[in-house]
């Protein structure tokens, strides 16, 4: 199928947090029409077999292959850790991005990594003792445990003080619309009172960023906050500009497919979505498009 600039933005995630990605895409591309696909009958991702995953990701793209998706967004870090390769491999004319827990984008731009004592910044022209630096990542149990996680700390370890922490709890308030409550606050509270002396802090999870500003009114006033994806969304701004598929509709739309679509999801859709110039419309599966 011969893509241009009209066809749309495929997004995808198990839940509702890769709404946050979406949310960046919005930013950077505010003329895109985008369909988002919640894997509602597969949540969570983390829970299943890596083997299982990937096959769950390969029906997925497939489906927005065949709709003419000129891009596709795997904005899950479980999901996009499962097996790349073989998504990439399968759908070769798709270009498809993942998002990923990649600690090394927090580093300043510049930044060599030397096997002595310092880190040294070239950028800044500065040199940071080893560990003086300390990193917290949080995510899901299942990327926590993620080779791809797991081999990124393993070769960075000496350089900066890594912590690696599952923080599923605030997965299941984003997805109950729980973010605002005592109990979820009280939580939070309790979970980063060991992390008071961190400088970099890197939200391992689609669903992390809705709740970075209560994570922003606890932690350290110069600590450093990352999102993945942030990062992902920012690589699929640039491929779209480099191939001149940038969209400069003028009613852009986004299309919401989630099974369990109903009027307590749709109302806490339209509170996480950040726009002012997309029509939603909400659909319950793919069939609907095609």
């Amino acid at each position: 199928m011969k893509l241009n600039s009209s066809n749309f933005i495929g997004i995808f995630d198990s839940g509702i947090g890769g709404i946050s990605v979406l949310n960046q895409c919005i930013r950077l591309m505010p003329n895109e029409n985008y369909v988002f696909f919640a894997d509602s009958s597969n949540f969570p991702y983390g829970t299943k077999p890596k083997t299982q995953i990937a096959q769950i990701g390969l029906d997925i793209i497939g489906h927005f292959d065949k709709l003419g998706a000129k891009e596709v967004i795997i904005a899950c870090n479980t999901m996009s850790t499962s097996d790349m390769p073989l998504f990439v491999s399968t759908y070769p004319n798709l270009k498809i991005f993942g998002t990923y827990p990649d600690f090394t984008k927090l580093l300043t731009p510049g930044t060599i990594l030397k096997e002595n004592d310092y880190i040294y910044d070239k950028e800044n022209g500065l040199q940071i003792k080893k560990s003086k630096l300390k990193l917290l990542i949080i995510a899901t149990t299942a990327t926590c445990k993620s080779t791809f996680l797991t081999q990124l700390v393993n070769d960075f370890k000496n350089y900066i003080d890594i912590y690696v922490e599952p923080t599923d709890f605030i997965v299941k308030a984003v997805e109950n619309d729980k973010l605002d409550t005592f109990e979820f606050k009280n939580h939070l509270e309790l979970f980063f009172k060991e992390y008071k002396d961190i400088n970099y802090l890197l939200l391992g999870c689609t669903h992390f960023p809705f709740a970075s500003d209560e994570i922003k009114k606890i932690v350290n006033d110069d600590v450093i906050m990352f999102s993945g994806g942030d990062i992902v969304a920012k690589y699929a701004f640039e491929y779209t500009s480099q191939n001149d598929m940038t969209s400069n509709i003028v009613n852009p739309t986004i299309t919401i497919i989630d099974s369990q679509i109903n009027d307590r999801r749709i109302k806490l859709y339209n509170k996480l979505i950040r726009t002012n110039s997309h029509k939603i419309v909400f659909e319950k599966s793919f069939d609907s498009l095609s």
